[in-house]
């Protein structure tokens, strides 16, 4: 048998500096990959504190003025899950006496109050995650009481 130079085939395959070059690439490739999915799920754990600690403020908001007329007062302690809160109540100054409903103006809002009304302010600082603190603060009217209206 003779062999030509016309004859051989070259070989069909991969070197092995091709095959290390893709393993390589795939390595890289999975290490993104995986730093996204921790960084990924590191946020959803973020986000998942975050909506507990909006519902436990949202909770101290709705409690308050139930049992007992709202008053001035500042309030703190611990949900169960460990989340410490504060909560600080307080009553808005009344606008000057005159008839109808009068106009104030409140941290550069407009601010109705009718007479018979008392406006309160309240704030709650709630405390999750590696030292991060939720504030939020909102305003509700209660009834004054006989005899200041």
């Amino acid at each position: 048998m003779n062999l030509t130079p016309s004859s051989v085939t070259p070989n069909s395959g991969f070197t092995l500096l091709e095959v290390l070059a893709a393993i390589a690439l795939l390595a890289i490739a999975f290490a993104i990959g995986l730093g996204a999915l921790g960084k990924s799920a590191q946020n959803a754990a973020h986000a998942a504190a975050l909506d507990a600690a909006v519902e436990h403020a949202q909770t101290l908001f709705a409690e308050q003025g139930l049992d007992q007329p709202l008053q001035n007062a500042s309030l703190a302690g611990t949900f169960s899950d460990g989340m410490r809160w504060t909560l600080k109540v307080r009553e808005l100054p009344r606008p000057a006496a005159g008839p109808g409903p009068a106009a104030q103006p409140q941290v550069g809002v407009l601010l109705a109050q009718a007479t018979g009304i008392d406006l309160y302010q309240l704030d709650a600082s709630v405390s999750y995650g590696a030292g991060r603190t939720l504030r939020l603060s909102t305003q509700r009217a209660q009834a004054a009481p006989r005899g200041q209206e």
